[in-house]
């Protein structure tokens, strides 16, 4: 049982209106925040000593196999959540059966056809196509997901979401693990991508409870404005993933494989910072959903949640710009270093566009206007790409950093943009005190770290950083502060509840 007992009337009323009564919807905000950040943080625990593990047991080689289905695992997770469907999210009548079975039938059509074309094309590889071809199996499996994530989304049932999620990743690496073990290599983690994809279905379908609607495409056209905005929708995913791939690929081809690996260790070093933005993306269109549905005003709602995202973000990004590049090359060996180098460019680059784009890209989806969110992403692509680029036979791996921040500079600006020209909101003027008082605060950290040397010197900084950051919100943005101490505790409070529904670890 989940949140609230099925016979609850707060319950009915969510069924024949579409609308969760507003306490109900507050509680599994909160909880959804809280429980998608904690397992986030346990799955990248699991993931650093499941790698480890297996990094012992296989050759390199075959994690370059692995590698070559990264992108299909990516590409998977942009089809599973919603996709094609979204629109469906966004609605504010609740989609109907027939509706549901439309939609899974596009979406099965859509990752079903792509899987079988880059199977076909990849079995002619050799061994090597035939892993990717096992892994392609992600995409069907994962599309059947789609009517119950549209529900589960709708609902705000994230917390539920994210617990199954988690436990499929201890799946994954609890099969990889014993395959190697049992002397599968390679196809051990091949497999095991399916194993996650299937299991995270069956999750998905059972705490959905709507069962898996008989697929169809008769009446797609019936549903052509939700089909028109998970295009839009999808193809921001796609294009996403597009921008990371086609970096890691210019960043291999101008400055050479080592240069990759540099940016990949600070890839997977930066992950935990990145932890604060995606419980506000999972919450932030279905919040907005009900918002518009109740002709509520959204800029206040807009603003405050900029506020908040960027008074949260920016005392873990200016701690982390301070302490990240000592720390690095300390903890992974000197040859790492320039990896720590770029990270506080990074990690600028997240101060700008994080609290914008978590708080606003929500609304936007929620307020159909798609085309403004594809529209930053597409011109943050190419910012990063022109400025990354050139740089990087000059400047190395300082040049993505550099790119990543430009980039990030246009998309909030395209951002805030839109919603200033929609509702009364103002982002950027909300968030462009605490971005500077996070780049004090880590310029100030940065300055006591780099006087010495070792770990007491890093976290000297990042000590330092932290409290420049805290007092300087005490002098000049008290009211910030307190609004997301008050908001840390409410998702703290709900998520441990019992009344949330499904445990946290």
């Amino acid at each position: 049982m989940d949140e609230l007992d099925s016979n609850n009337p707060l319950e009915e009323e969510t069924h024949s209106t579409g609308l969760l009564p507003p306490e109900l919807l507050k509680r599994r905000v909160a909880s959804g925040v809280f429980s998608v950040a904690s397992w986030g943080a346990f799955n990248l625990v699991v993931g650093f000593f499941g790698s480890i593990v297996i990094a012992r047991m296989l050759l390199p080689q075959d994690f370059g196999l692995v590698a070559l289905g990264s992108t299909v695992i990516m590409f998977a997770g942009a089809f599973s959540d919603g996709g094609l469907a979204s629109g469906l999210i966004r609605r504010e009548a609740p989609p109907t059966r027939a509706e549901l079975g439309v939609a899974l039938g596009l979406q099965l059509t859509l990752a079903g056809g792509l899987a079988l074309v880059v199977a076909s094309f990849a079995a002619t590889w050799g061994r090597p196509g035939l892993v990717v071809a096992l892994m392609m199996l992600v995409l069907p499996i994962s599309a059947l997901q789609t009517p119950s994530r549209v529900v589960l989304t709708r609902n705000v049932r994230v917390r539920a979401v994210a617990t199954v999620e988690s436990v499929s990743y201890l799946l994954y690496y609890g099969w990889a693990i014993a395959g190697v073990l049992a002397g599968m290599s390679v196809w051990a983690l091949a497999s095991a991508a399916v194993v996650k994809a299937t299991m995270t279905t069956i999750g998905v379908i059972w705490i959905g409870g709507e069962g898996l609607p008989r697929p169809r495409l008769r009446g797609a056209r019936m549903l052509k404005p939700v089909i028109a905005f998970g295009l839009r929708f999808q193809s921001t995913s796609l294009i996403g993933i597009g921008r990371d791939q086609g970096l890691n690929v210019g960043i291999a081809a101008i400055a050479g494989p080592a240069t990759l690996g540099l940016w990949s260790l600070a890839q997977r070093v930066l992950q935990f910072p990145l932890l604060m933005f995606e419980p506000l993306h999972r919450v932030s269109l279905p919040y907005m959903t009900q918002v518009i549905a109740r002709r509520q005003d959204p800029a206040r709602l807009i603003d405050r949640g900029v506020a908040v995202s960027a008074t949260a973000s920016g005392f873990v990004l200016a701690a982390a710009a301070a302490a990240l590049p000592g720390l690095v090359p300390i903890v992974f060996g000197a040859q790492w270093a320039p990896s720590g180098d770029v990270i506080p460019w990074v990690c600028a680059a997240l101060l700008v566009a994080g609290p914008a784009s978590v708080a606003g890209v929500g609304y936007l989806y929620a307020a159909d206007a798609p085309g403004i969110v594809l529209r930053a992403t597409v011109l943050h692509t190419i910012a990063t790409f022109a400025v990354t680029l050139p740089l990087l036979p000059v400047i190395d791996l300082t040049a993505v950093g550099i790119g990543l921040l430009v980039g990030s500079v246009v998309d909030v600006f395209v951002i805030a943009r839109g919603i200033s020209s929609k509702t009364s909101a103002r982002p950027l003027r909300v968030q462009g005190p605490l971005l500077a008082i996070a780049v004090l605060a880590g310029a100030g950290g940065t300055l006591v770290a780099s006087s010495g040397d070792g770990v007491l010197a890093a976290l000297a900084g990042a000590a330092t950083a932290g409290g420049i950051y805290l007092a300087l919100l005490g002098l000049f943005e008290l009211g910030a502060l307190r609004e997301t101490s008050r908001l840390l505790g409410q998702a703290v409070r709900h998520g441990v509840s019992r009344e949330a529904g499904i445990a946290v670890p």
